[in-house]
């Protein structure tokens, strides 16, 4: 299932991120990224204002992007005009808790989660994430020529 995500939305819904950091929409996209890439879904997150770059559309791998609303426009109206151009909007969720656009996407058919609900649902696939991360650390570890050795000589015939 696709997801788009109203970014500000979210970041001012976490308890332990701030509208007002500058690092704030880097970590956020970080934390979804994880996310993406456990559940191998499609996931387009939009900010409110300018982009950091110069670039309005950041690609961030095949199917997680970034958004920026066009000059004069806010997340919320960039939002609506995805839903409005989504063939398959009713396998689609939005994350958000701005009633207008909640009632917008309702009317369409998406379902939709609270910013909230969808921050806390990331903090637990963090976790996971980085248990799995962790456990791909141990399994892929090298072993030096000299552990080898050390190795041989203790499982060695003589």
């Amino acid at each position: 299932m696709p997801y788009i995500i109203d970014g500000n939305n979210l970041i001012g819904s976490a308890p332990d991120f701030s509208l007002g950091d500058p690092e704030a929409r880097g970590r956020m996209v970080s934390t979804i990224k994880k996310f993406q890439e456990s559940k191998n879904t499609k996931v387009t997150v939009v900010f409110d204002g300018e982009p950091q770059g110069s670039e309005r559309h950041n690609p961030i791998n095949a199917k997680m992007q970034v958004i920026y609303p066009r000059y004069g426009q806010s997340a919320d109206d960039e939002i609506k005009r995805i839903l409005e151009g989504y063939r398959h909007v009713k396998e689609t969720i939005l994350v958000t808790t701005d009633r207008e656009l909640k009632t917008f996407a309702k009317e369409m058919g998406v379902r939709t989660i609270n910013s909230i609900e969808f921050y806390y649902l990331l903090k637990k696939n963090s976790v996971s994430y980085g248990k799995k991360e962790e456990t791909l650390k141990r399994v892929n570890a090298r072993v030096s020529q000299n552990e080898v050795e050390q190795w041989l000589k203790i499982f060695s015939d003589s």
